[in-house]
């Protein structure tokens, strides 16, 4: 959805909308609902924003799917990009990295929505907290079911601990 910037009344626009936003290329996307305020002020556009939606993610953990909650607000500030140069790339000071840029007569709001959604996207996503994963020998699914896999591998770095253990418990015998 695009909106041209000589469009925005002094007094502001306001648009609500639903757009599909997919996180992953094996997600099915997710109905995003967005209710956005632009104002304009000579070139510099304020976007401030509010979105519901609900993402399809796997847990890094156990790989089951699972539906994780969005509800975010948002107000990001948008100036024109310097096109003088095309292709080249420019140094941004300290003040400008919180600035958005774009290029051209229009500003496209499902990209801004969609870029605000991956950033509340956990970048390690968890089913629950306290998720106990697979078990790494068998594949199964530790928070389902107990698994029976012994444990024998030792850390390298303890390895002369446990070579001490076995000389004190041969002592005891």
């Amino acid at each position: 959805m695009r909106i041209n910037i000589i469009d925005i009344p002094e007094e502001g626009l306001e648009q609500e909308f639903d757009l599909p936003i997919t996180i992953n290329d094996n997600a099915i996307p997710d109905a995003a609902s967005a209710r956005i305020k632009l104002l304009r002020f000579g070139k510099k556009i304020l976007v401030d924003g509010a979105v519901k939606v609900n993402i399809s993610l796997k847990c890094s953990r156990c790989l089951s799917d699972y539906s994780c909650p969005v509800d975010l607000n948002f107000r990001e500030e948008y100036t024109p990009a310097d096109e003088t140069e095309p292709g080249s790339r420019k140094e941004l000071s300290g003040d400008q990295m919180d600035i958005g840029f774009y290029v051209g007569e229009e500003i496209d709001l499902a990209g801004i929505v969609k870029e605000q959604v991956l950033l509340e996207v956990p970048m390690k996503p968890l089913c629950k907290n306290d998720c106990r994963g697979l078990c790494s020998k068998c594949g199964a699914d530790i928070n389902m079911q107990t698994c029976n896999c012994k444990d024998d591998h030792i850390d390298p770095r303890l390895a002369p601990l446990a070579k001490y253990k076995e000389s004190l418990n041969r002592r005891k015998e």
